[in-house]
């Protein structure tokens, strides 16, 4: 990759290093340009743009199945997370006894959504992690009869481990059980394959890993699901015929299209069309093997300073998030306090320091934050 070509496309780089992609990116001049070209249309050339960001909307569902090997009929654009995890639980049918497989280290978007089912008598169970990781087997052996769904994040929020998708999507498929998977700490960094993995159904905001605006994402629903869901809101826009007003006549589209139910975010189409498309040039699998390269030098700096990595050192169960604990919390607390004063951006998440560089982040960004660190611990 040319990294200083990309470096150049993404105006924090020019004054601070910004090394926190898995909580907010940060907009490329790619999606500025896109989105002030929208603003333009949309004040003064042509106000009504219906037409625009339905195709707009084409071509970053387009974008979507490049990166997740899907296909665009399956991709519904939605707001967030939440609610595309809120469209799944409500667009099923439950009986009292069904039970649904969760882990107990799922950002809160992957768990409530299911707790709300406990008043129709559905029961979710906990797969517990053993030192922040997630072991096949546990999933397997906490699988039930009555177990419906298993949701799992692509990537674990705190650490960055990495689930064994292609095994639990077998699981589940052998098992006839619908593969939920919560993927906003993945899509974007990292390369994903929906068929080879046998998932059901995704849910992702756009305003990390894939860089757009906030209130922005994706769903997936896998055609064998699609058959299975019947939607739980219904709007103008989810129906075949629905320029004919006054016709009321509740045909829902046929494709994923049904979900997206009425006026658009059309600000968040525009600008996660654009940040989408330098994704796709760029290509997951050069994010991915450019990651993994900073997170080795991150791991191996940081351990001459006593800072404990408290990833998986295995490459398969990596991402784009490196996270490290120290002896002293508070010392740690005040070492990202003091990391924001000088623009170096990182999380302080559950008592550990998060770093999450993208692909246009370099060695040198690394170093500078490597030597804050240094310089600010040996003060201690």
């Amino acid at each position: 990759m040319n990294l200083k070509k990309y470096k150049n496309i993404f105006p924090v780089a020019k004054s601070d290093v910004y090394l926190n992609h898995a909580a907010i990116a940060p907009f490329s001049f790619n999606v500025i340009k896109a989105i002030n070209e929208f603003l333009v249309m949309r004040s003064q050339k042509g106000v009504d743009v219906y037409a625009f960001v339905v195709e707009k909307k084409k071509e970053l569902k387009k974008n979507i199945s490049t990166l997740i090997n899907g296909n665009p009929e399956n991709i519904a654009i939605i707001g967030n997370t939440s609610e595309g995890l809120n469209w799944l639980v409500n667009s099923l049918s439950w009986n009292a006894g069904d039970r649904i497989l969760l882990t107990d280290y799922e950002f809160p978007s992957n768990v409530y959504p299911f707790l709300n089912l406990k008043r129709f008598g559905v029961e979710v169970d906990f797969v517990k992690n053993r030192d922040g990781k997630i072991y096949v087997e546990d999933i397997e052996s906490k699988i039930s009869p009555q177990t419906k769904i298993i949701s799992i994040s692509f990537v674990e929020f705190l650490n960055g481990f990495r689930n064994n998708l292609k095994e639990i999507g077998k699981i589940c498929k052998n098992n006839n059980i619908i593969f939920s998977v919560d993927a906003i700490q993945g899509v974007g960094a990292l390369p994903l394959d929906v068929q080879s993995c046998n998932i059901d159904f995704i849910s992702n905001g756009g305003h990390k890993w894939l860089m757009g605006p906030q209130g922005c994402g994706f769903m997936y629903i896998a055609p064998t699901l699609h058959e299975n869901l019947h939607p739980a809101f219904a709007g103008w826009l989810s129906v075949e015929d629905s320029w004919n007003f006054l016709e009321y006549k509740l045909d829902f589209i046929e494709d994923a299209g049904r979900y997206e139910i009425g006026t658009a975010n059309a600000l968040g189409i525009i600008g996660c069309k654009a940040s989408t498309d330098l994704l796709v040039e760029v290509g997951t699998e050069n994010i991915e093997k450019h990651l993994f390269s900073l997170g080795d030098y991150l791991i191996e700096s940081l351990k001459n300073i006593d800072m404990i990595y408290n990833g998986s050192l295995s490459l398969e169960e990596r991402s784009g998030i490196y996270s490290f604990n120290y002896k002293d919390t508070e010392v740690l607390k005040d070492l990202h306090q003091y990391l924001s004063t000088n623009k170096i951006h990182v999380s302080y998440r559950n008592g550990a320091l998060r770093i999450s560089p993208h692909f246009y982040n370099d060695k040198d960004d690394i170093d500078i934050f490597i030597a804050a660190c240094k310089s600010y611990l040996n003060k201690k």
